[in-house]
């Protein structure tokens, strides 16, 4: 675990944050000489990540263009900034050639503004290769398969390095309809309670870490955390789920079923919203059809529905110092916020940003459950 103390001393006190904006391999700061104002990485998970950066004071009046001149040669922003074109942003302290790079992309939006008595600067904005994946929307389906190798068979065109951990069970027959790849991506996730996104050019298809497990990075209200925002909410808990489908041998109906306490890395610590919200004098039990063909697939699903669902019951939102380590799917402790928030959560997206005002991190993150008051004890399934 990075402890406060290790960052501070890694990253010389978070003095002089520095980026690095790459297209098609050149610096656009240190090659191009252009003014760069501000660059802004948008990390979610099972989405395709996203970029910004603001280049300022390229304008030529007289030649009415944007222009970049290296070597007494004319470069056309414009052009140069095709869609299409590779971009890599990197951030943190120090030493440009050792930050870290956050996102590899393509561009796919270009913007200005010519207004009275303004110069226009060029707003340019992409996204990572999961773009890619939104487009195309043929079906497909596969034969004695998991859903990992579906999910990896969709991203190989995309030429990166996959980390995926199998999912369970092997299935009959997966059918994917009229959608597109990304779609289907997402389907393939939230059935098996699996998150996925690209980090350091691999394509990542995991189990959402659970925060039992230990953290990665620890803050400190008031020494590297700004602000944290947590909410409680019971609003979208269930105590239990019933999954229906037809058997694809005899035809018979098969029913999974999961309930509050049997989630994974459930602790005799915590109570999670599960078992919070079986509490309240109302039916809190869900049931639904499904195009499960054996018991197994049942019981998978009902269980990755009410652990997806657990999960949202402790939320916050928090910005912090500019930290490059503060990255998807990876647990943060959070000290000096007082019992029962000074905790350990997941983080489930991350927002870079550098501009004048220095180097940020927005971020949300989640905990499927609460410690128990001092004192009480409940029983164990």
């Amino acid at each position: 675990m990075m402890k406060i103390e290790q960052l501070v001393e890694k990253y010389n006190d978070f003095y002089v944050p520095t980026f690095a904006v790459r297209v098609n391999r050149q610096d656009l700061v240190r090659e191009l000489f252009l003014t760069v104002t501000s660059a802004e990485v948008d990390l979610q998970e099972k989405a395709a990540g996203r970029f910004t950066f603001t280049v300022a004071n390229a304008f030529d009046w007289e030649l009415r263009a944007f222009i970049s001149t290296r070597n007494d040669e004319q470069l056309n922003l414009i052009e140069f900034f095709a869609f299409g074109s590779e971009v890599e942003i990197s951030m943190g302290y120090g030493d440009v050639g050792k930050l870290p790079v956050l996102l590899r992309g393509i561009i796919t939006e270009i913007s200005t503004s010519f207004n009275a008595g303004g110069t226009p600067e060029l707003t340019v904005s992409g996204f990572d290769k999961l773009h890619l994946l939104t487009v195309g929307k043929q079906s497909r389906n596969w034969q004695d398969r998991r859903d990992s190798d579906a999910a990896r068979d969709l991203v190989q065109p995309i030429g990166l390095k996959t980390n995926i951990t199998p999912t369970s069970p092997v299935k009959q027959r997966i059918d994917k309809g009229q959608e597109t790849p990304l779609a289907f991506l997402q389907k393939l996730a939230d059935r098996n309670d699996f998150i996925f996104f690209i980090q350091d050019d691999t394509f990542h298809f995991v189990p959402k870490k659970e925060d039992t497990e230990e953290a990665d990075i620890e803050l400190l209200w008031g020494g590297g955390l700004l602000s944290f925002s947590p909410e409680a909410n019971l609003a979208a808990q269930i105590g239990s789920v019933e999954v229906r489908g037809v058997s694809a041998e005899r035809g018979e109906v098969i029913t999974g079923r999961a309930a509050a306490g049997e989630e994974r890395g459930d602790s005799p610590r915590t109570t999670s919203g599960s078992e919070q919200v079986r509490k309240l004098p109302t039916d809190s039990s869900i049931t639904i059809r499904a195009s499960v063909r054996t018991q197994e697939e049942a019981d998978r699903l009902a269980q990755a529905i009410l652990e997806g669902q657990t999960r949202d019951y402790i939320k916050g939102n928090g910005e912090s110092i500019g930290i490059p380590e503060i990255r998807l799917n990876r647990n943060i402790q959070l000290l000096g916020l007082g019992q029962p928030f000074s905790t350990v959560y997941c983080i489930r997206s991350a927002k870079h940003s550098i501009s004048s005002s220095g180097y940020k991190t927005t971020w949300t993150a989640e905990k499927g459950e609460a410690p128990e008051p001092e004192g009480s004890r409940r029983s164990r399934r």
